[in-house]
């Protein structure tokens, strides 16, 4: 293996990780255009896709602390950074990310088998299953009114962006719903306390364990894909403390992320984009080892870098993110105008909107998947409106 691709992918996905709304699959989609070799490309999406998911969760414990302490923006990483615990949080991520990486490659194997068995006994219950769950969410929201009311229109507008031929579909409605709804609400001027590097207590296992298993079961689902939502359905196993969430939202990434190479060469479903993109320039199914060896050795180099630069990284709280969300919103609206046009924008448009009520009115952005999940169910019960 030449190691320059692997490096190169390695610094290109902590780099698309720290730029909030900024997916894998969107650098990968721009390094599509480069013809780049096809070995090249494959070890360049391995190691971005893994370290990406590393680097992804510190512009979710440190970036743009809210001043407000109940707005529902706050997210569990960010309210131990304003109890001083932020760098303890990036720590939990970490060890949660690695023990389940080392876990799921030790049982990848046996997926391999298990997957097309499972498979088989519930594709004809598939769309029912996403009924059931999209019930569960919305039955245990806090307002289930206001909470049917953003699933749905966020299905209608997924709905209809599917159906609109553009370069990155995702790109502008996600960009929209998260990175834009959370620059147009931020607000400065949050008290950050100086952050302690605690040490970790070792009750996070059964959390990771939990969100292995959950991650392993949710890459057989189609529509279901956003960590936060499985991991709404651990709290009917065990109650979640904000360490236990951070810990089962890792796990369940990195399940589910791993598991992808084996549902993409056991029953040829690429749940991940990430995933489908590799399976268009290696056969998955050809190269496992290969690609598992990339992966754990990817988010090995990307952890340590972190976990070394984890004081530095805990100052990050502090900084005014007013002037950065400008320039972020800004690449948003250029690279989405470059990739999918002015139809890209309209989508955004709508997209930030959803994301700012839904940030307003005090509903779970885990809701905006109704975008994804909507559509879904549409496709199973074939049911067109478009």
């Amino acid at each position: 293996m030449d190691a320059i691709p692997f490096i190169l992918g390695i610094l290109i996905g902590m780099v698309s990780g720290l730029i909030p709304g900024l997916h894998s699959n969107t650098a990968i989609a721009v390094l599509s255009t480069l013809g780049i070799p096809d070995e090249a490309m494959g070890a360049i999406i391995v190691a971005l896709f893994s370290s990406h998911l590393v680097v992804s969760f510190v512009p979710s414990i440190f970036f743009g602390i809210p001043n407000d302490p109940s707005i529902v923006s706050v997210l569990p990483g960010q309210r131990m950074v304003k109890e001083g615990r932020g760098i303890t949080a990036l720590k939990i991520v970490l060890v949660s990310i690695l023990i389940s990486t080392m876990v799921c490659v030790v049982a990848f194997s046996s997926s391999l088998t298990i997957f097309p068995v499972i498979y088989a006994t519930i594709k004809p219950f598939v769309g029912y299953i996403l009924i059931a769950f999209s019930g569960v969410l919305i039955w245990k929201s806090k307002n289930w009114f206001l909470t049917l009311g953003i699933f749905l229109l966020s299905g209608i507008l997924g709905t209809f962006t599917m159906n609109v031929k553009m370069y990155d579909v995702f790109l502008p409605l996600f960009g929209g719903f998260y990175a834009m709804g959370s620059i147009i609400t931020y607000q400065k001027g949050a008290k950050i306390p100086k952050q302690k590097d605690e040490p970790l207590d070792s009750s996070i296992m059964k959390y990771i364990a939990i969100g292995i298993l959950l991650g392993f079961f949710a890459d057989l689902l189609p529509g279901i894909g956003a960590p936060s939502q499985i991991a709404t359905f651990a709290t009917f196993i065990i109650p979640l403390n904000t360490p236990g969430y951070l810990a089962s939202i890792a796990a369940i990434s990195t399940s589910e992320s791993i598991f992808s190479f084996s549902t993409s060469a056991s029953i040829d479903k690429s749940r991940m984009g990430a995933t489908a993109w590799l399976s268009s320039y290696v056969s998955i199914g050809d190269n496992l080892v290969y690609v598992l060896v990339l992966f754990l050795l990817s988010v090995t180099i990307s952890g340590a870098i972190v976990f070394f630069a984890r004081n530095w990284i805990g100052k990050l709280a502090t900084l005014d993110f007013s002037k950065i969300n400008i320039l972020i919103a800004l690449y948003l609206i250029a690279i989405i105008f470059v990739l999918d046009g002015i139809e890209g924008l309209a989508i955004l448009a709508v997209s930030s909107c959803l994301g700012y009520a839904t940030i307003r009115l005090g509903v779970s952005r885990t809701t905006l998947m109704g975008a994804i999940i909507v559509p879904t169910i549409l496709l199973l019960f074939r049911i067109f409106i478009l």
